[in-house]
């Protein structure tokens, strides 16, 4: 997200808390009723990380623990993120937990990527092993039209990571033992598909989950029920998330594929495109 030039210092963050995010308390009983959790499981709600929730749920040797790097600096747009993640997580009775850092709520001068600060958060998680969990794989999500820069930051934290286990000031000293036993496998398994082809890859294999996706950075507002309670978020349709959501829905809708499975294909993500 763009910061405009002419607003230096300027805090994002609403003030008040937000109500859904889990208590320290909250995340450590979930973990401790899923002991054999081995796969970190980064969400942002987004076709690519539910792709790759898919993938590590369908998985009989991955456990995932769903995490959601939260910035509550970004407002409506952080809190849509955490509310359908805590669903997608929901949905599979996996573990959730939320990560978030006060210093984000300083003023910023200058905008940082949140997978900078999510990837702290992954490192501090491996190295301290919270409940006892050894995180044998950390799941990516990225499409085959995504750059090379997310995926090539992941060998320089990994990296830090092994030196650091192995109590070495660089990578000749890295302990193969230590390194297999306590620094996670970076895998992309997806990265071969488009979004397109991620989305449609959600509607065969979990259709219910496309209530739960979301990618606009500028949600015009919530939906509540009678009691006041948030059942939903609601999207601009207009900024450079939306487009490419609705481009990828729209180049699902006119694939080939759709004349190979039939119908009911096609009218989901007609009914779906109708909904958002």
């Amino acid at each position: 997200m763009d910061k405009p030039s002419n607003q230096k210092n300027k805090v994002f963050a609403k003030k008040e808390v937000n109500p859904i995010l889990k208590t320290t308390q909250e995340i450590a009983e979930k973990i401790a009723q899923h002991p054999d959790c081995n796969t970190y499981m980064p969400l942002s709600a987004g076709i690519e990380s539910t792709a790759a929730l898919l993938y590590a749920v369908k998985d009989p040797d991955m456990k995932p623990f769903c995490v959601h790097w939260y910035e509550q600096r970004y407002g409506l747009f952080a809190d849509a993120m955490a509310f359908y993640t805590q669903k997608q997580a929901e949905y599979f009775n996996l573990p959730y937990g939320n990560d978030r850092s006060m210093l984000s709520m300083l003023p910023y001068t200058q905008e940082v990527p949140i997978i900078v600060s999510g990837l702290s958060s992954f490192m501090s998680m491996c190295i301290a092993q919270p409940g006892g969990i050894k995180f044998k794989w950390f799941m990516m999500g990225a499409n085959a039209e995504d750059d090379m820069r997310m995926r090539l930051q992941f060998r320089e934290y990994r990296k830090i990571m092994a030196t650091y286990v192995s109590d070495s000031l660089d990578g000749t000293g890295v302990d193969l033992a230590k390194t297999i036993d306590g620094i996670p496998q970076v895998i992309n398994p997806l990265d071969f598909l488009t979004k397109a082809e991620m989305y449609a890859l959600i509607i065969r294999e979990a259709p219910e989950l496309l209530d739960t996706i979301w990618s606009c950075i500028a949600p015009k507002g919530t939906l509540k029920d009678r009691d006041g309670k948030i059942t939903g978020y609601v999207p601009c349709g207009e900024c450079f998330k939306c487009a490419e959501l609705l481009h990828a829905k729209k180049q699902a809708a006119d694939a080939v594929f759709r004349y190979q499975e039939g119908v009911k294909y096609f009218t989901t993500i007609l009914k779906d495109m109708e909904g958002s």
